[in-house]
């Protein structure tokens, strides 16, 4: 299980601080001599350059970002809506074509002698398309369309290719979610739990469900924000043939839509579920 944690920073700190300036120079310097890019959100309190990302290699061709407000958003902007065409019209403001980042990061272990594993990171240029827009469910359809640029400078013929959907309902009272070892099972709320909230079900790029949970949008002149309850989920892709130290992720989701994109932000526990499914270490 790994999360954020201060305590763990602090013990860093005074290990970084015992040790003495010309060993701390000497760390520096084999890091720069190793030519290995530290990850930009790698804690600054230690020396250790063992941590270079995995991720893309690849390089794509130059990109034009839009100097223009985009259309969806400036319909969030309209005045006189009702909250849930409002709550509409952020979800669709998600359409679109995007320079997108994947960045992940595994930021602190709670058992004993936990060892970080490398940071993820990759990118590319993805569109997000709406294939159903009705009053109460909207499903966008994410497609990344990738340009390479070649050794000789050229540039590929684009290479299409699937990713993920996500859809979203108003008021949803019956979800589905993830149990363990590819196993999943529906979960049924009350409807005044869900009221005024839609749920968000992602699904991987072979149509078989990630996740599912719900939350509520609230709207700012500047962006408009939607958070999750925390559910479970199976091991990324990115993680799948590569991780077998742990089965199963659980956080949460925040999506905020700003006038030139948005963010999808995760926080999540990568847990060991024993035959009891206890994630959680009973040590003291």
């Amino acid at each position: 299980m790994k999360l954020l944690s201060l305590k763990l920073a602090a013990v860093l700190v005074i290990s970084q601080l015992s040790l003495s300036n010309a060993q701390a120079y000497e760390q520096k310097q084999s890091c720069k001599e190793s030519d290995q890019s530290r990850f930009i959100f790698s804690w600054p309190i230690t020396d250790d350059c063992s941590k270079k990302p995995r991720g893309g290699s690849s390089k794509g061709a130059d990109v034009s970002l839009a100097s223009q407000l985009r259309k969806p958003w400036l319909a969030l902007q309209q005045p006189g809506l009702n909250k849930q065409e409002r709550d509409r019209r952020a979800i669709l403001a998600m359409q679109g074509g995007y320079k997108v980042n994947f960045d992940f990061l595994e930021t602190v272990g709670f058992s004993e002698g936990y060892l970080s594993d490398r940071p993820y990171q990759s990118w590319g240029t993805e569109y997000v398309y709406v294939i159903e827009d009705t009053p109460n469910f909207i499903s966008l359809q994410h497609i990344m369309v990738m340009f390479f640029k070649q050794d000789d400078g050229s540039v590929s013929e684009p290479m299409v290719m699937k990713h993920w959907r996500q859809d979203w309902r108003f008021e949803d009272t019956s979800l589905l979610e993830y149990s363990h070892d590819n196993t999943w099972r529906k979960r049924l709320l009350p409807k005044n739990v869900v009221e005024g909230t839609w749920s968000q079900a992602v699904f991987q790029v072979d149509d078989s469900p990630r996740y599912e949970s719900y939350g509520s949008w609230q709207h700012n002149g500047s962006f408009s924000t939607w958070i999750s309850q925390t559910t479970r989920r199976p091991l990324p892709r990115r993680e799948h043939s590569v991780r077998d130290d742990y089965h199963a992720l659980e956080g949460f989701n925040r999506h905020t839509v700003m006038r030139h994109g948005w963010v999808q932000e995760e926080e999540n526990w990568k847990l060991v579920l024993d035959e009891h499914e206890q994630p959680f270490s009973q040590d003291p």
